[in-house]
């Protein structure tokens, strides 16, 4: 297990060539290094001294040749202990990554994911230093004390020894404030795990914040923490300077004993110069390798501290083993099997009391009962989410605390009442389970194509909104050339079938109408910014734009026209409750309603002509953005329509003067690139975003999309929505669904749904119910149910109260017994 290893196994694992490498390269590198000085000699005494330019030519080469390939290998050795730190961090991580999703879901409910990310990503990061470093930091160190050590007894025994006096001082003293720097690294590091912790909670429950006014209290708490973990990082470089302090102190020291007693035997003779040169250059370079020591010295310790922490954390056996040993994996049958069963709950409540039950493959059982009376634990056992306490839990005559998690994954189909969603799209989430089977090599499955995929959300109910994520698409003819020219071919059909059906609901692109429900710099443009239709709102920051306006004399109306919108919706706006719906339909947004009051202000002291320039602009943009199907405040000036009716013209034929343009005018010929696929076929634009509505016109839109044969296409593209973070543009509904589905494509011997239904409309559970009944005598189902009406179809029910099973049996024998399948029905 991988919480079991010692920070120094990993040095060695998978490294072992690539650190005999290191010793090799470090061995060359210490000889390298050892050159230069005996050059340092004999350029001063044999070359210099005796007049020889040869010499000094040679030995001047030998030192720079020298002193290049010793500098050319520490390159080396820093890039291949990079490498080995990072390849083995990489593994570290993927190693205790792959242990965490494997240990129990009690140990999930008891620790912030702010400290498993914390651990991971942060505390991990500093240990691959010094895997990478483990063996030829202090080889080559060792190395090189020892080289230039030897190097100095060989120039004067006397002054050698006087060199190496003060180490054992350093070797006592060092060691005794790196203790008391690891203790305040400790304390650092818990605190730091305190605070993300503290962040990661806050921040998932942040709706709770808010909705209690806590800014305060957390920020207090936050900054207590703070104050702490500043506090301990004082503390810890404290000592860590202090290290520093002493290594100077103590490199400064050598030196000046040198130079004094050094100095003094070279001027009575009793030391050449050149040896004297020689002797404080190996000197000095006994300084590097000695605070390399010290550094690897507080690196070891630190990532001793960090590794045992970190590892401390997630030290917890898993459950179960992901793999069966030494078989293949089970097929079961669908048989459950459950015998004198309880469960206690960690502070030894006892949750399930006595609880025997037999279900045979292929039978269709309802699990209903009294809130809190155990349903959902019970099933989570028979899904081996929860380890039952005692009794037995078998499947097919096999004990589920025996079973793998793949036996388990393989052949019981888990759907929760609030199932996870992961980010990424619709497929990835249908198919994930598909993969997962896949991934760990069962060789049941394969991918199921679109053709199944298209069954089985049509199943459950997600048809309809994987087409509107498919209608919402955004596609280009330079990727998609025969959809987009036979959704062009589907435009004219839609509008001649069902455009007066649908005046009401949707304005049609027309040159020579306004669009009531398009703003005004949308009028005068008619088309769209490629890939940017946002720059509409930023329409009075374009020169070329602004320019236009001028040129044919509207800008001046429109600020007049801005002007009066601001005078008019201000103080409805300011003195009105601020609710999101008051702003729903208003011209100004919320955030800007604090800048328009100030232009009210400056409008009824100096009037639009006394206007500064910012001001202007804010009114000029208040017009552009003027909707007049949606903003009935201030109705629009007379003959403002026509006028910009006519600048539509106009602006068509300036751009074209342009040298070049992102604008594509709307166009019954042209595919709108900036447009979705409805939008495109409709060639206009919906008056409201009711959900009747648009589902009332994707329904002829569906009968059209089938008859062209892009039906499919299209679903595929909605297929690929982007679902957001944990599902979040999703509604619970689809969420439901999609965990429904996802289940469904594996095909399990057994359903286990936890009321897997509760969000569904009445048609999307219905459809879900009649799937489930076609599933009798082939799959093994144990629902618990919320609605009651549904569970008379069921071979039989089960009602739990207190923990125990006290009711079970047919529907109808249980509703004529009149007990609790009776009071409970009474109540629904």
């Amino acid at each position: 297990m991988v919480t079991k290893r010692t920070l120094y196994s990993w040095v060695l694992a998978k490294n072992l060539r690539w650190q005999i490498l290191l010793v090799v390269l470090v061995l060359l590198t210490v000889a390298a290094r050892v050159v230069p000085l005996e050059m340092q000699k004999r350029i001063i005494n044999n070359a210099i001294g005796m007049g020889q330019e040869d010499l000094l030519f040679f030995y001047s080469l030998l030192f720079i040749g020298s002193v290049l390939l010793a500098s050319s290998l520490k390159f080396v050795i820093n890039l291949l202990q990079a490498f080995i730190g990072q390849e083995t961090l990489t593994r570290m991580r993927a190693d205790l990554y792959a242990h965490i999703l494997s240990l129990p879901l009690s140990f999930f409910r008891t620790i912030q994911p702010g400290h498993v990310v914390n651990a991971l990503i942060n505390e991990l990061a500093t240990i691959s230093g010094f895997v990478g470093s483990a063996i030829s930091v202090p080889l080559i160190n060792v190395c090189t004390l020892l080289a230039m050590g030897g190097y100095l007894f060989y120039l004067n025994p006397l002054l050698a020894g006087l060199s190496f006096v003060l180490y054992p001082i350093q070797m006592f003293l060092i060691p005794k404030l790196q203790q008391r720097s690891n203790e305040a690294n400790r304390y650092r590091v818990k605190i730091s795990r305190i605070i993300s912790g503290n962040i990661g909670e806050v921040i998932s429950g942040v709706h709770e914040v808010h909705g209690h006014a806590g800014y305060g209290l957390e920020n207090d708490k936050f900054a207590g923490q703070s104050q702490s973990l500043m506090d301990s990082n004082v503390r810890m470089n404290a000592y860590r300077y202090g290290i520093k302090f002493a290594n100077n102190l103590f490199e400064n020291i050598g030196p000046f004993l040198l130079f004094l007693v050094g100095g003094t035997m070279t001027i009575r003779g009793q030391f050449d110069l050149g040896a004297l040169v020689a002797f404080l250059s190996a000197y000095a370079s006994l300084n590097e390798p000695w605070r390399e020591l010290m550094d690897f010295y507080q690196l070891l310790e630190d990532s001793r501290v960090r590794y045992k922490n970190v590892l401390a954390s997630f030290d917890r056996p898993p459950s179960y083993p992901l793999l069966p040993s030494g078989r293949e994996v089970y097929r079961l049958q669908g048989e459950i099997d459950l015998q004198s069963m309880t469960y206690l709950a960690e502070d030894g409540t006892k949750l399930l009391d006595d609880i025997s039950l037999r279900i045979e493959p292929g039978e269709m059982v309802a699990l209903v009962g009294f809130s809190g009376s155990g349903k959902s634990t019970l099933v989570q056992i028979i899904a081996q989410l929860l380890a039952y306490s005692g009794g037995s839990v078998r499947l097919d005559g096999h004990e589920v605390q025996q079973l793998s998690k793949v036996d388990i994954a393989e052949n019981v189909g888990v759907v929760p009442q609030h199932p996870f969603i992961f980010s990424g799209s619709v497929r990835d989430n249908l198919l994930y389970s598909s993969k997962a089977s896949i991934r760990n090599g069962t060789g049941r499955f394969v991918l199921p194509d679109l053709d199944r995929i298209i069954e089985v959300v049509q199943q459950v109910g997600l048809f309809v909104d994987i087409l509107k994520f498919g209608l919402q698409a955004v596609i280009s003819r330079e990727r998609y050339p025969q959809l987009v020219e036979r959704l062009l071919a589907i435009r004219p059909v839609f509008q001649e079938h069902f455009g007066e059906e649908h005046a009401e609901d949707i304005e049609f692109f027309q040159l020579a109408k306004y669009l009531d429900y398009g703003s005004i710099s949308q009028n005068i443009v008619f088309g769209d910014f490629l890939g940017r239709r946002a720059i509409f709102k930023k329409a009075f920051q374009n020169k070329r734009f602004l320019i236009f306006l001028r040129k044919i004399g509207l800008e001046k109306s429109l600020v007049t026209f801005g002007a009066d919108i601001a005078a008019s919706t201000v103080p409805i706006l300011r003195y009105a409750a601020k609710t999101q719906e008051l702003f729903a339909d208003s011209p100004i947004a919320s955030e800007e309603l604090d800048d328009y009051v100030a232009v009210v202000a400056d409008l009824s002291m100096d009037g639009p002509n006394g206007l500064k320039p910012q001001a202007r602009n804010l009114l000029l943009k208040l017009a552009l953005g003027f909707i007049a199907g949606r903003h009935k405040t201030v109705p629009m000036p007379q003959g403002m329509k026509a006028r910009i009716l006519r600048a539509r013209e106009e602006f068509q034929e300036y751009i074209k003067e342009q040298s070049e343009t992102v604008l594509q005018f709307y166009d019954q010929r042209q595919y709108i690139e900036s447009r979705n696929i409805r939008d495109n076929i409709l060639f206009g634009q919906l008056k409201t975003h009711q959900g009747s509505t648009v589902e009332h016109i994707d329904q002829h839109l569906l009968q059209l999309l089938i008859e062209e044969g892009v039906l499919e296409t299209i679903l595929d593209l909605g297929l690929d929505f982007l679902v957001g973070s944990m599902g979040e543009y999703l509604s619970g509904g689809q969420r439901q669904k999609i965990a429904l589905a996802r289940v469904f494509l594996r095909q399990p011997a057994i359903y286990v749904l936890d009321e897997a239904t509760a969000a569904l409309d009445n048609a999307s559970q219905s459809r879900v119910q009649n799937f489930l009944w076609t599933l009798r005598g082939k799959h093994t189902v144990l629902s618990v149910v919320h609605r009651l009406d549904s569970i008379s179809t069921y071979d039989r029910v089960l009602v739990m109260k207190a923990g125990k099973i006290v009711e079970n049996g047919p529907y109808d024998q249980l509703m004529a017994a009149k007990g609790a399948l009776y009071e409970l029905v009474g109540k629904g």
